[in-house]
């Protein structure tokens, strides 16, 4: 159902230490901003405003990027996964914090931005629902001086031209713009990463990374239930707007390609404004969205199918007031624009044909059922066949003879092969009698009588196009034999239980030998068998003096170790019982499926058989066996939910493990180095894999141990950042200094 509702405008300003206390008030439970600019003194007389008053939808001043999330973004992305389209667009002046506010700081994770924060929501919730199969794919666009850019090109191959065409329901797309399909949340970082090093930056007065270009990125969603009928598919897409900063030249300092940049990007905010305004004014009949790429391609989130919101950002201080004042302008035009969002609903007709062509079939096999135990044999549900008709032909002839009085009919469709045969009939007799005329005298008719009814018989023949010869009595095709369909089904259904037995048994098996390789020490190159005795030499081997080390010294540390080793084999043992329940409550609801559509099918037979008409009513063991399977679905996300707990739990504690490994061998070399000295280099290589790692692997190491012991969630923000900067060293690009010929 559509919802028509109108943009909301977020404020949030820009942290300083110079804050315009006598120009700017602003009143966080009010949600609103007074704004005082004094006129410049003169001889001449000045009726410039002074004072403004700004109420706004809600204002977030020195705010952080978790509490912007929290308030801009996290409903418009829920909406998303709904079936909502969403768009979240940053606004105001360069140097504001836009970019800041939409992308963060790629490198801390606490810093990140609306869009890498919204991609984790988002994925979050996608594996929250193992009920519903939900495909994403992600694009980035960049307008920079009225032109396109497609940010998640392959460079090595021409792109193609860009071009923006209508798309279904009003939506808006772009033809020839690559969308890239991410499995993981990890991966969409990775592509958002990557666009972000090919956006064009260049540095002025105001600001020394300053973004040339407005850019969109674009996440598209498709859903489908994994339980209910599959033709029906969601889709909805959500547009992270990071537009271009508004510039006055004689702050920027601005001069050639820099000027020429400012050029376009202050048209284009100028013709965004214009289509606003046209928007909020309910007497005009057009709005220039053709005028510029940027309004050309957000034709659908401003005025259309589109949840929209705004995050005005200012700068507060005392020299950028009139730059304040123009951006919350601009957010009072922006709110009194209304959007009329409706759930993008589709079918897909591939699957839409086959689910008909299965209803078709299953239905012809519950009539024949019915014929079966009505005792009904010989009753067709398909196109007649010619020696079908042929009897039907026969039987219309004996009717018209007087031989029968009555035609026996099973089915509609011989109802209309007994019309199509009357037809047949009466144009024969209407050549026969034309043929006859020609002939002289009725004696001729007579004597030739016989021959008439064979080419009449002929001419049926030759245009029912039959082929063979014909029998006296037909067939009937396609009915099965006394209960030949059930059995069929339950010999299917057995096939198919042997086969879920077969493969319950290996996982099993499977799980066993998981559980036998978990229960093995954990024994790393350096364990060795334990010996107590010490070479005669006065210096010790390492693996004799980390005996030593782990049964003195290094006790503490050794103790963690085989903590965290005990409590890695409980979560294992742990997470193998929660899948027992997980795949056990599955086969439960599976049973329950399989027992109500019995039922049903059982059912609608008996009513087929009946002549009474009435509603149909669900009997005792239906509504029981349905009760069962919703508390079975019930226990079944809780088992799941609490299964992904675990495989969260048990890869946290192999990091552990890892750490704790890790710094049992730092401690031992310090030690080791201490009491007896620099090893050898023989003596280095036989203590294990953990002392063959060069310093990056060893730092890359200790950089992953902190960030699973401070957040496990920010592990895919972390390696997405890692192999972004590491593409860029091979390929000796410089992130974030991209310019556009």
């Amino acid at each position: 159902m559509a919802s028509r509702e109108a943009v909301q405008v977020i404020v949030r300003t820009r942290p300083t230490s110079s804050f315009a206390q006598d120009g700017l008030k602003i009143d966080t439970e009010k949600n609103c901003i007074d704004v005082h600019l004094s006129k410049s003194k003169g001889q001449a007389i000045n009726n410039q405003q002074e004072n403004w008053n700004f109420k706004l939808d809600r204002i977030l001043h020195n705010a952080s990027q978790e509490m912007v999330f929290d308030v801009a973004a996290r409903d418009i992305v829920n909406n998303v996964i709904e079936g909502y389209n969403g768009t979240i667009l940053a606004y105001g002046q360069t140097g504001a914090g836009k970019t800041f506010t939409m992308n963060g700081g790629t490198q801390s994770y606490q810093h990140r931005g609306v869009v890498p924060r919204s991609l984790g929501h988002l994925f979050r919730s996608i594996q929250s629902k193992p009920e519903v199969a939900t495909v994403v794919r992600l694009s980035y666009i960049e307008i920079y001086n009225e032109t396109y850019y497609d940010l998640l090109a392959d460079s090595s191959e021409n792109r193609p031209d860009l071009t923006v065409r209508d798309g279904p329901n009003g939506s808006v797309e772009v033809k020839g713009l690559t969308k890239l399909v991410a499995e993981s949340e990890e991966a969409a970082l990775g592509h958002l990463f990557t666009g972000e090093a090919n956006r064009s930056i260049a540095q002025h007065q105001m600001n020394s990374n300053s973004t040339r270009s407005h850019c969109i990125f674009t996440v598209y969603l498709e859903s489908r239930s994994r339980i209910e009928s599959s033709e029906k598919v969601v889709s909805a897409k959500l547009n992270l707007v990071d537009l271009a900063g508004s510039e006055r030249v004689g702050k920027t300092g601005s001069s050639g390609q820099t000027l020429k940049e400012a050029k376009y990007i202050n048209k284009s905010l100028s013709f965004l404004e214009q289509v606003v305004i046209a928007l909020a004014n309910k007497r005009r009949d057009h709005v220039p969205f053709r005028q510029s790429k940027l309004t050309n391609l957000l034709r659908d989130s401003l005025g259309g199918n589109c949840k929209t919101r705004m995050i005005a950002n200012i700068w507060a201080e005392r020299e950028q007031l009139d730059e304040t004042i123009s951006t919350l302008k601009f957010a009072l035009r922006m709110m009194r624009v209304a959007n009329e969002a409706t759930v993008n609903v589709q079918l897909d007709p591939q699957i839409l044909v086959k689910k008909y062509q299965r209803e078709i079939k299953e239905l012809k096999q519950e009539l024949a059922m019915h014929d079966t135990l009505a005792n009904r044999a010989g009753v067709n549900y398909d196109n007649y066949t010619p020696e079908q008709q042929t009897e039907v032909r026969t039987t219309v002839k004996k009717y018209i003879d007087g031989t029968i009085t009555n035609i026996e009919v099973s089915n509609l469709r011989m109802i209309d092969e007994c019309f199509q045969q009357f037809k047949n009939i009466v144009l024969d007799y209407k050549v026969m009698l034309e043929q006859g005329r020609r002939l002289s005298g009725m004696g001729a008719v007579a004597g030739h009588a016989s021959q008439l009814e064979s080419r009449a018989h002929s001419a049926a023949s030759r245009r029912q196009s039959e082929v063979g010869e014909t029998i006296g009595e037909g067939f009937g095709v396609g009915l099965a034999h006394d209960q030949a369909r059930p059995n069929s089904q339950m010999e299917g259904i057995d096939v198919t239980k042997q086969a879920r037995q077969a493969a319950h048994l290996q996982k099993k098996e499977d799980m066993e030998q998981l559980r036998k390789e978990i229960d093995k020490p954990y024994k790393s190159d350096d364990d060795e068998e334990e010996d107590d005795g010490l070479p005669s030499g006065p210096k010790p081997t390492e693996d004799q003096a980390l005996i030593e080390y782990k049964n003195g010294p290094g006790k503490d540390h050794q103790d963690t170790f085989q903590q965290n080793k005990k409590e890695l084999a409980e979560r294992k043992q742990s997470l193998k019982e929660v899948s027992i329940k997980v795949n056990k409550t599955k086969k439960t609801i599976d049973d329950f499926n399989q027992r109500i559509r019995m039922i049903r099918v059982q059912r609608e037979a008996d009513q087929l058989s009946s002549t009474e008409d009435g509603v149909q009513v669900i009997d005792e063991e239906e509504y029981a066996l349905i009760r069962q399977l919703k508390n079975a679905k019930r226990q079944y996300q809780v088992h799941f939910q609490e299964r992904r707990v675990l495989s969260d739990e048990v890869g946290y504690l192999k990091g552990l493990i890892e750490q704790s490994k890790m710094n049992l061998c730092n401690k031992f070399l310090e030690w080791y180095k201490t009491k007896y000295g620099e090893a050898t280099n023989e003596e280095t290589q036989q203590n294990g894999d953990e002392d063959v790692l060069d310093d990056g692997e060893k730092f890359d190491k200790m950089e992953l141990e902190k960030i699973m012991a401070e957040d496990p969630d920010s592990v895919s923000f972390y390696n997405a950042r890692k192999a972004t900067t590491g593409a860029k060293k091979r390929t000796g690009g410089a992130a974030g200094k991209v310019r556009r010929p």
